[in-house]
C-alpha cells in the first residue's frame, strides 16, 4: 500500500529479511490511485504475483512523482516493477494481473483509490498529506453520532486513529492485533452511551448509575470464535432472572387470530377452508410466528465480524435505538432488555448456526448427482413440450446458405453474383463469421483469384475498423489468414492488395500491443509468425512483445518459449533480459525439452550472441543422460548432435561428455550432410584453438580433418555479408592508404573467409591487413530500447566465432560498419574513416 515517507522507510525496513533487499523506483503520482485499486485490490494483486513486499510513498498529492519502496529477493524486485510498469502502460490488464495472481476478480471491479472522494484509505496505507479521514473512520466527514463525544468517535487502537501506528511494526500486523480490542472498546463505548441523555439515565429523574468497565470479556470472544470456526456448538447459557414488571392484566377471552393449514398456507379468523389446498381448515395449529426485529434477524459471518468500521446497519447495542451506518437514529419497536452475556451468547449461536448449514450446503451439493440430460428428441422449431430446440438463429442459417453457394459457384457469372454478395453481408457478419469465411476462402480458387485480387482487399480492409471486435483466438486466425494471402506465391497480386495488407498489419500491430497480455502463449507466437512472415519489422512493436513476454515468461510451455525466442532470433531481434530470464527456465525444465527444442534454443541464443553456462550445462548433461539411458527410447542424429556442439562452441562453452559422444556418433553413420560438416570443421577449429590440451585426447585424425577442410573450401566460397559495390569500394579505399595487393573475399591460412585483405607478396595466404564488414545480415539488433535509434547492434554469433579464430592465430581484424560507410559523402572523408580504424592496428600504414 501507499504510506509516508517515514511510514514506508520503517514498513520496509520491517519487512527486510537477511535474504532480502530493499529498493526503490519512482512512478508518476497519477497512477498512483490506479496501482492501489479500491480496497487495496490491485497492489495485493501484484503482492501476490510476485511474492514481494512493496509500499508507496506519497508525500504531498501535488508531486510529480511517487517512490516504490519493495523489499524481497533481486527477481521478487524486478517481477513487482516489471509487474507495475506493465499495468501503468496498459501493457498488462488488471483482470490478467488477477489470473497470474491466482486471484478471483473483485466484484464490481478494481477500480482506482481516490482520497479526494472520501473512501476509506487501502490497507496498511496512510492517506497522502492534506487528505480527509474517511467516512465512517471518526473526525471531518466521518461518522457523526448525537450524543457521543468526540474523543469517543475515534477509539484508541482503531485503524487509522491516534496510536494506531506502532514504529518498526509493519501496519498489517498491527491491524490484526488491533482489532479485537477495537470491537471491545467500540462495543463498550456504545453501551455507556446508551443510558446518558435519556430519562432513565445517570442524571435523569429515576436513573440508575451507568455500568462501569468492558461490555464483555474479549477473550471469551477469541474462545468462542475458535470454537465456531471448529464448529463446536454450544449449549446456550440458562437465561438472567428477569426483574419483576408489572402486573399482568387478568386473562380475557381467547382470541381467535387464524392458524396454518397442513399444506404450509396461513388463514385468518374466520376462513373454513383453504385458499390453496381447498381442505376444510382445522384452529388446532398454532397461529404462524412473528418475524423478529430487523436487529435479531442480523446474520453475522467472519468477515463481517472482522472487517473494520462499524458494525452492520440494524445491529441494537444495549439501552439504545438501532445504529444506521449513517449516523442517525432511526426509530424502532422497544425490545426486552438483554444482559451483555444474552447479546454475546446469540450472536455466537447464530455465527456458529451459519457455519454448519454453509458446510452442510456444500456437502449436499458435492454429493448430489448432476441433473440428467433429457434425451434428444426430434427438432420440430421449439414446438411441444420436451423437444429439443435448436439453439441457431436466422443469421446462422443465413450464414451457412450464403457459404454453400460460395462453394457451388463455377461460372464466372456466379463467381462474380456471389463475391458482390459477399461484400455487401461482410461488413454485418459477427466476428467468428467474418474469421470463418475469411478461412474459408482458402479452398475456394475462384473467388481467390477474383477481380485479380482486389475482391481479397476489399474484404481485408473492412476488418481494419474493427479489429477491437475480435478476441485473441480470432484475431490470431484472422492475421495467419491475411499472412497465408500476402506470400501465395501462386496467388493473383495487385498492387492494391499489396498496400492494403501493409496497412492490416501496422493496424494489427498497434492493436495487439495494446493488449498483449490477453494472448495466450501460443496465439502470441502465431501472431508473431504471421507478422515475421510478411517481413513486418517494425522494432517498437518487437520491444513491446518483449516484455510481456518477459513478464509472463513463466506461465509459457518450454516448447511455446523455445519457439517464441526462435522467431525473434529470425528476426535477428534480441531481448537481453527475456533471454536470460528464458535461459534460467528452461535449465530448470530441461527435461521437458524435446530434442529439436534444445537445437532451437540453443539456435537461438547462438546467433544472437547471449552467453548462458548454466543452460549449457543443463543441456549438454540432458542430452548425454538421454543417449546412454536406452530405456528412454531416445536417440540424437549426428547431424543434430554436430549443431549442439557448434552451438556450444560459439557461446565458448566447454563440454567434453557432450563432445566425445558427438564424435563417437560420428563412428556409426556412413554419411551426414554438407551443411553439418561445414559446422564440424568450424567445431574442430574452435576447440582446438580455445582447449588444445583436452582436445587433443579425442581429436579425429589428421586425414579426417584435412578432409574436412577440403570440404570447407569446396562449399564455402563466398560469405556474402555486404554488397559487392561497398566491398569493393573499401577496397578501393585501402588499395590508396597500403603498400601491397588488396583482394576481396580472400581465404587465409585458416580456410575463413574475409571480405577484404592488403597482401605484401600477391602468394601469401595471410595479409598484414584484414577487414571485415558489417551489415544488417551479420549484426542482431537489440529490443532492450523502444527507440530504434538508440538500438545497439550485436554480432552475430557465427560471425563472432569465426573472428575470434582469426584473432587466435594472430591475424590484424578491422570491422567496417556497412551503415556508417554510407553515410560518408567523398573519398576524402571516407579515407579519414579508414585511416582511423587501422592505427589501432599499429604501424601498419608505415
Amino acid at each position: 500500500g501507499g504510506v509516508g515517507a517515514a511510514a514506508a522507510q520503517a514498513a520496509a525496513a520491517a519487512a527486510a529479511a537477511p535474504d532480502k533487499v530493499q529498493k526503490q523506483f519512482e512512478i508518476a503520482q497519477s497512477k498512483v490511485g490506479a496501482i492501489i485499486g479500491k480496497n487495496s485490490a490491485t497492489i495485493n494483486a501484484i503482492k501476490t504475483y510476485s511474492k514481494a513486499q512493496c509500499f508507496i510513498e506519497q508525500r504531498f498529492p501535488k508531486d510529480e512523482k511517487a517512490t516504490v519502496y519493495v523489499v524481497g529477493t533481486n527477481k521478487e524486485y524486478l517481477k513487482t516493477k516489471q509487474t507495475i510498469l506493465a499495468v501503468i502502460d496498459g501493457s498488462m490488464s488488471v483482470s490478467t494481473l488477477f489470473t497470474l495472481a491466482g486471484l478471483p476478480m473483485p466484484k464490481g471491479g478494481v477500480g482506482e483509490w481516490d482520497p479526494s472522494k472520501g473512501m476509506a484509505p487501502p490497507f496498511g496505507m496512510m492517506p497522502p498529506f492534506g487528505t480527509m479521514p474517511p467516512p465512517g473512520m471518526g473526525g471531518p466527514g466521518g461518522l457523526s453520532l448525537p450524543g457521543l463525544s468526540p474523543a469517543l468517535m475515534f477509539p484508541p487502537g482503531m485503524p487509522g486513529g491516534p496510536g494506531a501506528l506502532v514504529a518498526g511494526m509493519p501496519e498489517n500486523q498491527q491491524m490484526q492485533a488491533n482489532l479485537n480490542d477495537y470491537y471491545s472498546r467500540w462495543w463498550s463505548t456504545y453501551s455507556q452511551q446508551g443510558g446518558e441523555g435519556g430519562e432513565g439515565g445517570p442524571g435523569g429523574p429515576g436513573g440508575d448509575e451507568a455500568p462501569t468497565g468492558p461490555a464483555f470479556d474479549k477473550d471469551a470472544v477469541a474462545r468462542l470464535a475458535e470454537k465456531a470456526a471448529k464448529g463446536i456448538i454450544e449449549e446456550p447459557l440458562p437465561p438472567m432472572p428477569e426483574p419483576p414488571g408489572p402486573p399482568e392484566a387478568p386473562p380475557g377471552p381467547p382470541i381467535d387470530e387464524g392458524g396454518v393449514c397442513e399444506c404450509g398456507e396461513a388463514f385468518g379468523a374466520n376462513a373454513k377452508f383453504c385458499s390453496n389446498c381447498g381442505n376444510k381448515l382445522s384452529k388446532s395449529l398454532p397461529p404462524p410466528p412473528r418475524p423478529p426485529a430487523q436487529s435479531d434477524t442480523t446474520i453475522f459471518s467472519p468477515q463481517t465480524m472482522m472487517s473494520p468500521g462499524p458494525p452492520p446497519s440494524g445491529l441494537s447495542l444495549p439501552g439504545r435505538l438501532p445504529l444506521t451506518l449513517k449516523g442517525f437514529l432511526r426509530p424502532a419497536e422497544p425490545q426486552k432488555a438483554k444482559t451483555d452475556d444474552d447479546a454475546l451468547q446469540d450472536m455466537m449461536m447464530r455465527l456458529q448456526g451459519n457455519v454448519v448449514q454453509t458446510k452442510e450446503a456444500l456437502s449436499m451439493a458435492a454429493a448430489a448427482p448432476p441433473p440428467p440430460r433429457p434425451p434428444p428428441g426430434p427438432r420440430m422449431g421449439g414446438m411441444g413440450m420436451g423437444l429439443d430446440e435448436d439453439p441457431r438463429t436466422r443469421s446462422d442459417y443465413e450464414f451457412d446458405s450464403l457459404v454453400s453457394r460460395m462453394q457451388a459457384a463455377a461460372s464466372p457469372d456466379d463467381v462474380d453474383n456471389i463475391g458482390r454478395e459477399v461484400l455487401i453481408r461482410f461488413p454485418t457478419l459477427e466476428p467468428q463469421k467474418v474469421v470463418d469465411m475469411m478461412s474459408k476462402l482458402n479452398s475456394l480458387p475462384a473467388l481467390h483469384g477474383h477481380q485479380n485480387g482486389d475482391f481479397l482487399a476489399e474484404l481485408v480492409r473492412t476488418t481494419l475498423p474493427r479489429m477491437k471486435e475480435f478476441t485473441s483466438s480470432q484475431f490470431t486466425s484472422l492475421t495467419s489468414t491475411v499472412a497465408a494471402w500476402t506470400r501465395k506465391p501462386d496467388r493473383p497480386r495487385s498492387s492494391r492488395f499489396q498496400e492494403v495488407s501493409k496497412g492490416f498489419f501496422a493496424a494489427a500491430s498497434q492493436d495487439m500491443g495494446s493488449r498483449l497480455m490477453t494472448f495466450a502463449p501460443h496465439e502470441l507466437n502465431c501472431c508473431l509468425a504471421a507478422f515475421v512472415s510478411v517481413g513486418f519489422s517494425d522494432h517498437r512493436f518487437f520491444a513491446s512483445v518483449g516484455r510481456a513476454a518477459l513478464a509472463r515468461h513463466s506461465s509459457f510451455a518450454p516448447v511455446q518459449l523455445t519457439a517464441l525466442l526462435a522467431i525473434l532470433s529470425e528476426m535477428r531481434l534480441m531481448h537481453t533480459d527475456l533471454f536470460n530470464a528464458a535461459g534460467a527456465f528452461l535449465s530448470a525444465r530441461a527435461r521437458e525439452l524435446r530434442p529439436v527444442d534444445m537445437i532451437r534454443v540453443l539456435r537461438s541464443f547462438s546467433k544472437c550472441g547471449v552467453q548462458h553456462p548454466v543452460l549449457c550445462k543443463c543441456v549438454g548433461d540432458e542430452v548425454v543422460n538421454r543417449s546412454r539411458d536406452k530405456s528412454l527410447g531416445v536417440s540424437f542424429k549426428a547431424e543434430e548432435l554436430i549443431e549442439i556442439c557448434w552451438a556450444m562452441c560459439v557461446l565458448q562453452q566447454y563440454h567434453e561428455a557432450c563432445f566425445r559422444l558427438m564424435f563417437k556418433s560420428l563412428e556409426k553413420v556412413p554419411t551426414i550432410t554438407s551443411d553439418s560438416l561445414l559446422l564440424l570443421y568450424e567445431l574442430h577449429m574452435a576447440l582446438d584453438a580455445e582447449h588444445k590440451e583436452a582436445y587433443d585426447r579425442y581429436k579425429p585424425e589428421q586425414f579426417l580433418v584435412d578432409a574436412l577442410e577440403d570440404h570447407y573450401k569446396d562449399n564455402r566460397k563466398d560469405e556474402r555479408r555486404c554488397s559487392e559495390k561497398i566491398r569493393g569500394d573499401v577496397a578501393g579505399v585501402l588499395k590508396s592508404l597500403v603498400e601491397g595487393s588488396v583482394h576481396v573475399n580472400h581465404r587465409t591460412s585458416l580456410s575463413l573467409l574475409v571480405d577484404v585483405v592488403a597482401l605484401r607478396k600477391r602468394s601469401s595466404s595471410d595479409g598484414f591487413i584484414h577487414v571485415d564488414l558489417d551489415s544488417t545480415v551479420t549484426t542482431v539488433r537489440s529490443l532492450d530500447q523502444d527507440d530504434p535509434a538508440q538500438a545497439a547492434l550485436v554480432v552475430e554469433g557465427a560471425v563472432s566465432l569465426r573472428r575470434r579464430l582469426l584473432a587466435k592465430t594472430g591475424l590484424r581484424l578491422v570491422t567496417v560498419r556497412e551503415s556508417e560507410w554510407r553515410e560518408l559523402d567523398d573519398s576524402k572523408d571516407k579515407r579519414r574513416y579508414l585511416r582511423q580504424l587501422l592505427s589501432s592496428l599499429g604501424d601498419v600504414l608505415q
